[in-house]
């Protein structure tokens, strides 16, 4: 090996095989098909964006984690930390005219310059909704609705923290607490780092400090009351704020109507800048006990890029944790079939058969060995199900041989009959 080189990936980055490969696999495939059925479309976003994209508006933390390199003509460019930005970006640029809503999903890797650690790397998938162009709570249900009807197919239990940002940010406007403080305090309770949050703020105004530790301690019965002892620190934004309550109260009224376990926490502020409203978050329930994903309101983001005032809303779900917590768990397959062929001078008759099984949806691999029993060994250490062997004897009386390796049953079958024999018989046994 060449000195200095090391087979090793970058620290926080991963080379993925066996489960692990087939595990996110399957999360990717299962994703994209409830995506659909709930009425979402595939939009596919560069891996390589412009820095100032995500400068304008994705908080202190990812900017300070981004992967920004320029390019050979000096423009200062990035890899995505996160993906809602370029959906905007992609939006304005080529979605305008689309009727709305527009609804739109994704999976994508995405990069963050991070101390890896448990659950979290450097590179990392997200699947994610997005629905632009409904100003109503609707539009936040059906997207976490539907990231929930995904997470119950797969089996991972979860519940929602909610919580509504706007209040949080019309306190410390009310208080005349500049834009870029109000993000870096909300960085800071982000982080669980509460105390710091209040010191910072109360270098600027003891109001607003006090005000502020109140509302990171309510219950959602106390919002109102809150309001109204700062009705005049938030008289500019009282109206917004009281259908920003109602329309939290119905989005955790409806998730538990469905049955899901709703938990108002005024702690959960998200660490993007450009939530403005309702934000949720998903949590595994057991097993690791981490974050699986989140979401919340980002109205008004396009103005950020010069594009019109649109209602939006959206949500990302970490697909390396939600693997994490299927450790262990065998993604649902297809029985798998493998060709054996015992001679060169006979491959066309074998691919001959392995076109003619392709349409069954099994997943077929043409195997040579000149030994049948060390190629029947070697299928079954690959970990396939069936065994289709093709010789000479075969070749001459247009004939295969079948072999289920579950249950040792094999039988010899005209070849025009292998796919009704596969489809009917060994299926129907492995169902």
């Amino acid at each position: 090996m060449e000195s200095g080189f090391t087979l090793l990936p970058p620290r926080g980055m991963r080379d993925l095989v066996g489960g692990d490969a087939e595990i996110l696999e399957y999360l990717f495939n299962e994703f994209k098909n409830y995506a659909r059925i709930h009425g979402f479309r595939p939009v596919i976003p560069p891996t390589i964006e412009y820095f100032k994209l995500f400068e304008k508006k994705s908080g202190e933390e990812i900017k300070r984690s981004m992967y920004v390199f320029k390019d050979k003509a000096g423009r200062l460019l990035s890899l995505r930390p996160e993906i809602t930005a370029s959906i905007v970006r992609i939006y304005l640029r080529l979605l305008r005219s689309v009727p709305k809503p527009v609804k739109l999903y994704y999976v994508a890797q995405c990069f963050r310059y991070e101390e890896p650690q448990h659950g979290r790397y450097r590179e990392f998938w997200q699947a994610g909704l997005e629905v632009i162009g409904v100003k109503g709570v609707e539009a936040d249900l059906e997207a976490a609705l539907a990231a929930s009807s995904f997470l119950d197919k797969i089996g991972v239990k979860h519940l929602y923290e909610v919580s509504n940002v706007s209040l949080h940010r019309s306190i410390m406007d009310g208080f005349g607490i500049p834009v870029d403080v109000q993000d870096h305090i909300l960085h800071l309770i982000d982080k669980r780092m509460n105390k710091e949050a209040i010191e910072e703020l109360r270098k600027i105004s003891d109001e607003a400090a006090e005000a502020m530790e109140k509302l990171i301690r309510l219950r959602l019965d106390e919002v109102e009351g809150f309001m109204d002892e700062y009705s005049a620190v938030l008289k500019n934004h009282y109206d917004r704020l009281r259908e920003e309550l109602d329309r939290t109260i119905k989005f955790i009224q409806v998730l538990r109507e469905m049955g899901y376990e709703a938990i108002y926490n005024p702690n959960l502020v998200r660490g993007l800048a450009y939530y403005s409203g309702l934000i949720f978050e998903y949590k595994a329930v057991g097993g690791i006990g981490l974050s699986i994903g989140g979401g919340g309101r980002y109205d008004g983001l396009t103005t950020v890029y010069g594009g019109p005032f649109e209602y939006s809303t959206g949500l990302a779900l970490g697909l390396d944790r939600i693997a994490l917590s299927l450790k262990g768990v065998k993604p649902p397959s297809k029985p798998r079939v493998m060709i054996i062929v015992l001679d060169y001078a006979i491959l066309n008759y074998a691919f001959k058969i392995k076109k003619s099984i392709e349409d069954t949806g099994l997943e077929i691999t043409l195997y040579y060995h000149n030994k049948v029993r060390k190629a029947l060994s070697t299928t079954s250490k690959k970990g396939y199900d069936i065994a289709v062997i093709i010789g000479k004897k075969e070749y001459k009386e247009n004939t295969v041989t079948v072999k289920d390796l579950r249950t040792g049953c094999q039988e010899t079958v005209a070849s025009n009959e292998v796919v009704k024999v596969l489809v009917e018989n060994v299926l129907r046994a492995s169902s």
